[in-house]
């Protein structure tokens, strides 16, 4: 009980000291949190600690895993998204299409395993939106890129999806019966939230009555939660990943509440302030130093450049719409470090068995390595906005 809290104490004392310290040191906030755990469980190992005193942090880990992923379906920007032109529209599908069909080629052609090319057709834009803040871009190039992150991350944790089915039932019956009950259960989500914001439309000082105004956020994060864990529950009994249920319930809220930028913002202050961080610690005491070997780190090499090739080759595409070279080399770089994702993939294979605990290790080291090398040579390409602009 002790060394459980002992445990308990280090890792919340990262949780709140980190935030500090990565900037310092030129990090993302999340691979700082990653790296210290990989300290602590160097640490643990020197002093005979094992994985039953990670108790306490597993569940919380768990829990900020699954708003992570509630958080990344919901951070998707469907008003932006439907703004669009058909030709914006098609060039960005050509974009998303062809990532997908490279990281097939280039699996096929180095003979990985079919799950390595999720690995090299992620895209997502958590981390990508913090690197875009700090960057003195035209809004037009922004918003491309941005919404070409999100289509990529939604179409990738899709088939992870689809792929975690195929893994529990194979091409069999009840692998399409488990498909469509997604699609049914999905569909009645989408139903029963959209009735709410009609009875909110229309009623809205009887809602308002209910609630007043010190504990509209304590409401939103409640309600927030309850969808989240209503999906993960359905998710969970037809053998899908809970996390991905709670993916796909962030996404569906997203699409219907359009205007979600106040529980939102609560949420995300909530998670990435608390919860989120015990995840990306988590992660980091799962990696398995005895994996460490030349073969180990060139392999992880070849993978962080396997994902910007693909990237730079899908993105040329967007010569279409006008950006230049160097625009299309920044958009490739922006695309290369899709953090969450990265490590959703190889969080869900590595508990379904279909990857070892040295693979998960190079996935590890392959996200750590691509948010820290990608940012900062986006950074080097693209000017900072000026101070206060």
């Amino acid at each position: 009980m002790e060394t459980q809290l002992l445990v308990l104490i280090l890792i919340t004392l990262g949780v709140f000291v980190i935030p500090f310290l990565a900037p310092l040191l030129r990090l993302p906030v999340a691979v700082g949190e990653l790296l210290y755990g990989m300290v602590l469980l160097y640490t643990f190992e020197r002093f005979r600690i094992g994985e039953e005193a990670f108790v306490y942090i597993d569940f919380l880990a768990f829990l900020g895993f699954s708003l992570l992923m509630f958080l990344a379906g919901l951070e998707i920007d469907w008003n932006r998204l439907e703004t669009l032109k058909p030709k914006e529209k098609f060039v960005i599908t050509l974009v998303v299409v062809t990532n997908f069909l490279l990281s097939l080629l280039v699996v096929k052609l180095l003979n990985f395993p079919p799950s390595v090319g999720l690995l090299l057709s992620s895209m997502g834009i958590g981390l990508m939106l913090t690197v875009l803040r700090e960057l003195d871009l035209p809004p037009y190039f922004v918003q491309i890129v941005l919404i070409t992150g999100s289509l990529g991350e939604v179409l990738t944790l899709l088939l992870l999806t689809v792929y975690d089915l195929y893994l529990s039932f194979h091409l069999g019956v009840s692998f399409y019966i488990h498909l469509a009950l997604i699609g049914f259960f999905g569909l009645i989500f989408v139903l029963l939230l959209k009735l709410l914001k009609l009875l909110v439309w229309y009623f809205p000082e009887r809602f308002a009555a209910l609630v007043v105004e010190e504990t509209k956020a304590a409401v939103d994060i409640r309600a927030s939660f309850a969808l989240m864990l209503l999906f993960m529950a359905f998710t969970s009994l037809i053998h899908v990943e809970p996390i991905l249920g709670a993916f796909i319930a962030g996404t569906l809220l997203g699409f219907i509440f359009r205007d979600k930028e106040h529980f939102e913002g609560r949420l995300s202050a909530f998670g990435y302030g608390f919860l989120i961080p015990f995840f990306f610690i988590q992660v980091g005491l799962s990696f398995d130093f005895s994996a460490l070997s030349p073969l180990f780190v060139s392999l992880t090499l070849l993978l962080t450049f396997g994902i910007f090739a693909v990237k730079l080759l899908s993105s040329l595409w967007l010569k279409l719409l006008g950006f230049s070279l160097k625009e299309v080399f920044a958009a490739a770089l922006l695309f290369s470090f899709p953090f969450t994702v990265l490590i959703a993939v190889g969080k869900i294979l590595h508990e379904k068995g279909i990857w070892n605990s040295t693979d998960f290790g190079t996935v590890i080291l392959l996200t750590i390595l691509s948010s820290v090398i990608f940012p900062l040579l986006v950074k080097l390409l693209i000017p900072s906005k000026p101070k206060g602009g």
